[in-house]
């Protein structure tokens, strides 16, 4: 059961014999509850570096290494929400702490001797952090569209491959989302990019704030650029580190002579920087690909025939968008329905019995689970459910392989996970979507039977997702899943991880997405039917009854499409 006051913080210091003089460098992996084990690994693959390096380190490495999971705190994953609890719960984040390496379960530290080394050369006393420099080729909603007149030059970390802060500059960080701030910028209530939203606040929050980005009226290009390119010298930004890598990189990572351990009476050589000679080093810190957070040891063969697709649609989009999910994914996926507000026998579509509304869907939504319960009942080779928009793109091969490491007897929600006011005591992460959600049979009975809409045209994948918090369902977070095009990302993230899902067909071309970012190819022949019944009028279905959550405190603006973020 998912809690948001549980924090698992699992530690051990690597205090050389000899130092230990108050210096310290964390290691903090943000870790989710069903990663522990990779987190762990990680943690055993740290320990065992530094058992090989503790005789042979120079004296000038007078540090403390302390290392820290994170575990499933519900706002972890944002880092910049975590830190209050890092600095006040934990008291880790202290005034001895010169070096935070913040890492993910898929972080490799590829050689904690040259990481050390390279640490030991920087100036911890600046107000800076490193890490792999991503940039936007294009303004996106996924980034709030930030810098939207030219996001090209604004970069932003690669998380996955870790990010190293000066504790001086993490330690302010923690100190501006404490509780209630003073003259904070947040640019919005919801959670998308932790990684682009860290580097905006800092842009923002530690440094005098730009012109208005809005004001069109001044001609006076030059004396704004003037300003402009003053005031970024002054900000906070992201340096980009050659030893911070988007994947591996088969470079050796440390090419110096390593110091004698002792001297033959006994005591130990000042090794000085000049004798170790360093190269230039690559990829200490780095990203690795998701693994499944399901068990891995006992995975269960599964293919699209075992996943039934509820689709989404209405009366408009009808010969626009389902004859493309046609001509691509509808191959891999036999068992597949759509679900509208009118029933359509060309197709066919089954009706949902709900008016279409231009935004929320959250009726819509409930009714389709309980009419795809219904025809599920009637097989018994379906084990999960995937709920998807008529302009989502997917990889189902690469979907059933992801899933048939999951339990799918349990209670599973699965997607791209989003947050809404996780800074607040009434926050909670969903999944969005558009990506995508994926339910286990199970969990399907179990929405179907408690959750309800405050209104119909209450944001659907919101709802969804308050209402499992509520039931203590975790939000298992994949980043296959994209609730935006291919564009709205980085080539790195995107390179990292196979992509099972995109979202929007806007300014692109559908089956050049298929094909070349979710390796599909689409048939010759575009007619291919998908199992159906009878086409279907439905009832219109009850929005609250006996056992149903009524959630009578749900956050503000969720009892209609206000907060929805529409992508």
């Amino acid at each position: 059961m998912e809690s948001k006051h549980h924090l698992l913080l699992i530690w051990f210091t690597l205090c050389f014999d000899y130092l230990c003089h108050g210096r310290e460098i964390l290691f903090v992996i943000s870790c989710p509850r069903e990663g522990l084990k990779n987190c762990r690994k990680m943690e055993e693959n740290l320990w065992q570096q530094q058992q090989q390096i503790t005789k042979m380190i120079p004296m000038d490495y007078d540090y403390a290494i302390k290392v820290h999971i994170m575990h499933e705190l519900f706002n972890y994953w944002t880092l910049l929400d975590a830190l209050p609890h890092l600095r006040s719960q934990t008291r880790l984040l202290n005034a001895n702490t010169e070096w935070i390496i913040w890492c993910q379960q898929n972080t490799n530290v590829s050689s904690l001797r040259a990481l050390l080394d390279q640490l030991n050369r920087q100036d911890a006393q600046e107000m800076v952090y490193y890490g792999h420099a991503l940039y936007d080729a294009e303004a996106t909603i996924v980034h709030h569209f930030a810098h939207y007149k030219n996001p090209t030059w604004f970069p932003y970390p690669m998380l996955s491959s870790g990010v190293v802060f000066t504790g001086v500059l993490l330690r302010s960080l923690a100190e501006l989302v404490a509780a209630n701030p003073q003259n904070v910028t947040r640019h919005s209530e919801f959670a998308i990019d932790a990684a682009h939203e860290l580097a905006r606040f800092i842009f923002d929050n530690l440094a005098p704030s730009l012109p208005n980005d809005d004001d069109d009226d001044d001609d006076d290009d030059s004396s704004r650029n003037s300003v402009e390119k003053d005031l970024l010298q002054r900000r906070i930004i992201l340096k980009s580190a050659a030893y911070i890598c988007p994947s591996a990189n088969l470079s050796p990572a440390w090419s110096g002579e390593l110091p004698s351990p002792e001297t033959p009476k006994g005591k130990r050589t000042i090794t000085t920087k000049s004798k170790l000679k360093p190269k230039p080093v690559s990829c200490m810190l780095h990203a690795t690909p998701e693994t499944a957070a399901g068990n891995v040891e006992h995975c269960v063969h599964t293919t699209g025939a075992h996943i039934y697709f509820a689709i989404k649609t209405c009366a408009k989009f009808h010969k626009e968008r389902v004859p493309i999910i046609e001509r691509t994914w509808a191959q891999d996926a036999r068992q597949r329905k759509y679900y509208s507000d009118v029933a359509d026998a060309s197709i066919p579509t089954i009706s949902t019995g709900i008016p279409n509304v231009a935004t929320g869907h959250c009726a819509k939504t409930l009714a389709i689970l309980q009419l795809s319960l219904k025809d599920i009942r009637q097989s018994t080779d379906i084990r999960w459910l995937v709920l998807v928009d008529d302009d989502t793109l997917l990889s189902v091969p690469r979907l059933a392989a992801l899933l048939s490491c999951y339990n799918h007897t349990d209670h599973i929600y699965l997607g791209e996970r989003y947050g809404y006011r996780l800074y607040a005591p009434d926050g909670f992460n969903y999944h969005t979507g558009g990506a995508g959600i994926v339910l286990s049979v199970p969990l399907v009975r179990l929405i179907v039977e408690h959750c309800s809409c405050p209104s119909p045209s209450a944001p659907d994948d919101m709802i969804l997702g308050y209402c499992l918090q509520t039931l203590g369902v975790l939000v298992l977070h994949s980043s296959a899943f994209h609730q935006a095009r291919p564009q709205d990302y980085s080539a790195d993230v995107l390179q990292l991880n196979a992509p099972i899902s995109f979202h929007k067909y806007l300014q692109t071309t559908p089956e050049h997405t298929y094909k070349r970012w979710l390796g599909g190819q689409p048939p010759d022949n575009a007619t291919i039917r998908h199992v159906s019944g009878k086409d279907q009028q439905a009832i219109p279905i009850p929005l609250s009854g006996h056992g149903l959550l009524q959630l009578a405190n749900v956050p503000t603006g969720l009892d209609g499409s206000t907060k929805h973020l529409d992508l």
